[in-house]
């Protein structure tokens, strides 16, 4: 009782100090108090048939995060009252453990397993201790028998990230191969030295072998996931927060990101749904299939949604080598703003069971603002039971089963009974494996009953899996298997067991050939696991087989690629049937492929004259039918191109240029410009001259012309930038390139422009002014003579400023703009509110605000499909409510992911870009700058590169439009769907 009242007066004392009254975000208004368990059950609706239970609450669990079920039913809870706090080291988090010991469904017993935890954000049981997730580390405690961790934890782990306390790793489960699997968020950066190797990583889906140690990512991509399942077949599936909800997840796969730049040559892949449910935060998931629910409700997928204070539900259907998601309805909806349901697991019972963090903040944004307006008080755990459930004895103990006992459960109605009995059979298996040989061989004969149901069979199969390397015998006999879904994971267990053995080896290679898409996705990833052979000639024969599927030739791709880095590989392609023939392989993924394939070639580590001479052929052969192939290689030379590839291509751009027609010939013919042929570059020059072409053609011969340093171009392209007789948007582009040319005078003659261009030019201008040193000077004197106003330089660009100008010239930038500050300005605050109280009285038209939009926010940002993606695309990134929204667009350094931090590179020819980076790779690093355009900039021509913690969005945007663009922009901007395309338009929550 003592300790209880001191948790309490900590935690009163933060709640009672917190005077912050503003709506939190994806909610309407401001909420109500807590509700008492009861009233909260009282106000849930589920479907017929099914009832609300409450299993524990406060005082018993406050702030529960993470849970998981062991042998004898026992609830263990991870909780945490130091969210969102950011430094590492001991805190007040605790690890709990809830017992029903009278068998009557309601936890009476808990008991603190461990304390002194900060933010415990994932939990496992197995392998005789628990398994915690405590970023930076993974923690491995031993169970005692008065269920107290026993000495202190086990670091197996350590190098998570904390930079963002809400996508810290999470998600703890054993798969069916028997390792742990774990998340971690996108603006969570995170590097483990482990075993001598280095992994950094963001977003992504990893895993530990749970004797070995052995860390690796399976998978990586989506957002901010916060939970993993794994279905019936031991598929995985993710949900995930801002961008679409549920993720297929293959090995080696690469997927969406929220935000950040991919690694060089990703191929990546996109979600399993076309649906949305009720707005887009999204905290666990899991794979339902128990006979303690009506069939209708058996194997799916059920969700937890934040925002929307509900339980989702998907079923999935097969699509090739993947899935596809479809909506249910939703399974629970709470009908209080609180409830945030973070974990949902099967119960002892066959039931689903919901924990409930219960705050009144759902946004990590709010926790951050506000963090002592956190609640501290509550939490609930939740049994969702059919009214034709049973309850569960007391006394179980899946532990102290027989191996006979444990065997019959793999087939028991209940899933966690069927997973748990699995793991423990593995378990067992690995600790004494003569003391378990029948129950091996026992195990290994219900792999081959085809009497048996599907999913007995599987289990069978994963208990051995991961007890360790399968018996050769039977392992080369289910590589031959006739049930796909056995072949595929035996497939799998070679590569996890790293297969030495050629049997094994041959009979991976056999089943490339399979017909099922299962087995073939499996081989692909295989084949990059196993020594001693070249999985090259192989996986383009799986190419050949999979060219529609969605997922296999990406994967294929994700390994391949890496291994071309010698002459020798490069070699082995050119000499496989699909590439000498590829006109007999068909498909969208084989034409991906071959034009992806341009952007490793060109440059490429380990490519002779002699490779490029041969590549250069292919594209004369008229085999390569495909004329976006040859339009890729092209493309990826008149970009990469290096000596080698000159000698190469040159001829062949001529030949191409004057023989074909269409994209095909102009796209040979911009790349005989570059590599510096005249008449390719004087026809150029013309295009580039000619009025009647379209402002795209014109600005593709001017990118050629700067690059060939085409002086007559230059002059006339300058000329043209201060054209008011021009088009806008043709104007603005042109001064973007400009920032290519190291030219004096060129600053002056875009000042001398300065009073006739419209607010959009001017901005390019100011960037383009800041871009180089000898041109701040031109900038800081129009400024001083009043030519140009000192408001018109954003923070970001006097910073540039700052950073580019020569010595002599500082003093004067001070003089003007005063001390540039570094970091957030805590004054946005009060511009908030006032732009709060007078955008909620003013009329706005969404109309026009859809033209405000274009012209100051679509430069970066996409709405409704329109604009450009350089930051977030805020259909449904930041927009979760009116509140949201004003903070984000008046504040935007407030909370910024580091995807999203500005990154300015200065380069050796005296020019400062500053942008987001698209890709990094070690010949180049490509940003992505206001417009949606890219800039690419070789490491060889990178002085420095610096990383702001500001966001890349400007400050003062009311200063640059007026009050009634204003209120336009923002009715615009808090419509659900686009302006003219529903009579009746759903507005974003709090909106007015």
């Amino acid at each position: 009782m003592i300790t209880l009242l001191l948790v309490t007066s900590l935690l009163v004392t933060p709640l009672q100090g917190s005077q912050e009254t503003f709506i939190p975000r994806a909610q309407a208004t401001m909420p109500g108090p807590a509700l008492k368990p009861s009233e909260a059950i009282a106000r849930m609706k589920v479907p017929a048939g099914f009832s609300v239970e409450l299993v524990a609450s406060e005082p018993m669990i406050v702030n529960p995060v993470a849970m998981c079920f062991d042998e004898k039913g026992r609830v263990w809870i991870t909780e945490s009252l130091e969210y969102p706090r950011f430094q590492a080291g001991p805190g007040r988090d605790r690890i709990k453990v809830l017992e029903d010991t009278n068998g009557d469904g309601v936890a009476d017993k808990a008991t603190v397993f461990a304390d002194g935890l900060n933010i415990p954000s994932g939990i496992a049981i197995g392998h005789g201790g628990v398994w915690v997730a405590n970023a930076p580390d993974l923690l491995f405690y031993k169970i005692g028998p008065d269920l107290k961790a026993e000495g202190k934890p086990e670091v197996v782990i350590t190098g998570f990230g904390r930079d963002d306390t809400h996508e810290l790793p999470s998600g703890l489960s054993f798969g069916p191969d028997g390792w742990l699997y774990g998340l971690n968020g996108v603006f969570n950066p995170s590097t483990i030295r482990h075993q001598g190797k280095e992994h950094r990583f963001t977003c992504a889906l990893w895993r530990l072998h749970p004797r070995s140690r052995e860390f690796e990512l399976f998978a990586e991509g989506t957002s901010n996931p916060w939970g993993v399942t794994f279905d019936d077949l031991g598929s995985a599936f993710v949900s995930a927060c801002v961008i679409d909800h549920l993720w297929h997840l293959a090995e080696n796969a690469y997927y969406h990101r929220q935000g950040g730049p991919y690694p060089p040559h990703t191929w990546k892949l996109e979600s399993i749904v076309r649906h949305k449910h009720q707005k887009a935060a999204y905290c666990g998931i899991h794979w339902f299939d128990s006979d303690a629910y009506p069939a209708p409700y058996r194997q799916k997928l059920y969700m937890g949604n934040i925002h929307g204070s509900c339980v989702n539900s998907d079923r999935i259907e097969r699509d090739g080598s993947t899935y596809f998601g479809k909506p249910q309805e939703d399974f629970l909806t709470a009908n209080d703003v609180w409830f945030m349901p973070v974990s949902q697991k099967t119960g002892p019972d066959g039931c689903l069971y919901i924990l409930d963090w219960y705050d009144r903040y759902h946004c990590y944004q709010d926790a951050r603002r506000d963090p002592a307006g956190i609640d501290r008080l509550n939490g609930r755990l939740y049994r969702i039971r059919h009214q034709s459930s049973p309850r569960v004895a007391a006394n179980l103990d899946l532990g102290s089963e027989n191996d006979e006992t444990l065997k019959k459960r793999l087939s028991d109605g209940n899933g966690l009974f069927r997973e748990t009995a699995c793991r423990i059979l593995g378990e067992r298996l690995a600790a004494d494996p003569t003391g378990h040989k029948t129950t091996a061989s026992s195990l290994a004969n219900m792999v081959d009953d085809n009497g048996l149901p599907l999913r007995t069979r599987l289990l069978a199969l994963w208990s051995l899996i991961s007890s360790g390397p399968l018996p050769k015998t039977d392992h080369v006999r289910w590589l031959d298997s006739t049930e796909p879904s056995i072949r595929a994971w035996a497939v799998r267990a070679a590569g996890n067991q790293r297969s030495k053995d050629m049997d094994i080896t041959n009979a991976v290679i056999r089943a490339c050939r399979s017909e099922h898409p299962d087995v073939r996705l499996q081989c692909a990833t295989t084949l990059a696991k196993l020594p001693g052979i070249d999985p090259l000639p192989h996986w383009m024969l799986l190419l050949s087989n999979s060219s529609e599927d969605k997922v296999i030739p990406a994967v294929i791709w994700q390994n391949l690629h890496k291994r071309l880095d010698n002459p020798q590989s490069w070699k082995n392609l050119l000499a496989t049937s699909q590439f000498q023939s590829p006109a007999g392989v068909k498909g969208q993924g084989r034409t991906e492929f071959l034009k992806r394939l341009s952007g490793v070639a060109i440059p490429g580590k380990g490519v002779t004259p002699m490779i490029a001479d041969s590549i250069a052929a292919r594209l004369l052969d008229d085999s390569w039918d495909d004329s976006d192939i040859r339009v890729a290689w092209l493309r990826a030379a008149a970009r990469d191109a290096n000596e080698t590839w000159k000698n190469a291509l040159l001829p062949v751009a001529v030949n191409i240029g004057s023989r074909e027609k269409g994209v095909l010939g102009e796209e040979a013919g911009l790349l005989a410009a570059t590599l510096g042929h005249g008449p390719s570059l004087d026809r150029l020059a013309q295009r580039f001259d000619n009025p009647g072409e379209s402002i795209v053609r014109r600005m593709e011969a001017l990118q050629v012309l700067i690059k060939a340093n085409h002086a007559k171009t230059i002059d006339q392209a300058t000329s043209t930038a201060v054209d008011t007789s021009q088009p806008e948007s043709f104007r603005a582009s042109i001064i973007s390139e400009l920032g290519k040319i190291d030219q004096e005078s060129l600053g002056e003659k875009l000042v001398s422009g300065w009073k006739a261009m419209t607010p959009l030019l001017q901005e390019r201008c100011v960037d383009l002014l800041t871009q180089r040193g000898a041109w701040s000077e031109t900038l800081v004197k129009a400024v001083e003579s009043g030519s140009i106003k000192p408001s018109a330089v954003g923070i970001n660009q006097l910073r540039k400023l700052q950073a580019i100008a020569p010595p002599k010239v500082l003093p004067r930038v001070k003089a003007v703009w005063g001390t540039v500050r570094d970091g957030r300005n805590p004054a946005r605050e009060q511009v908030v509110k006032e732009m709060s109280s007078m955008l909620k009285t003013a009329k706005g038209d969404p109309m026009k605000g859809q033209v405000v939009f274009a012209k100051n926010c679509g430069v970066c940002h996409k709405l409704h499909g329109a604009g450009q993606e350089v930051g977030p695309d805020i259909t449904s990134n930041g927009r979760a409510s009116f509140e949201q929204l004003l903070s984000n667009v008046f504040d935007p350094s407030l909370v910024i992911g580091s995807a999203y931090q500005a990154t300015t590179v200065a380069t050796k020819k005296g020019r400062v870009i500053t942008g987001l980076v698209a890709a990094d790779s070690p010949s180049k690093i490509v940003l992505k700058v206001q417009g949606g355009m890219l800039e690419s900039i070789s490491k060889d021509d990178v002085e420095q590169v610096a990383v702001s913690s500001n966001s890349l969005m400007p400050e003062g945007l009311e200063k640059q439009v007026s009050p009634q663009e204003l209120a336009d922009l923002f009715a615009y901007l808090a419509l659900e769907s686009p302006p003219g395309t529903n009579p009746s338009p759903r507005k974003i929550p709090g909106a007015p």
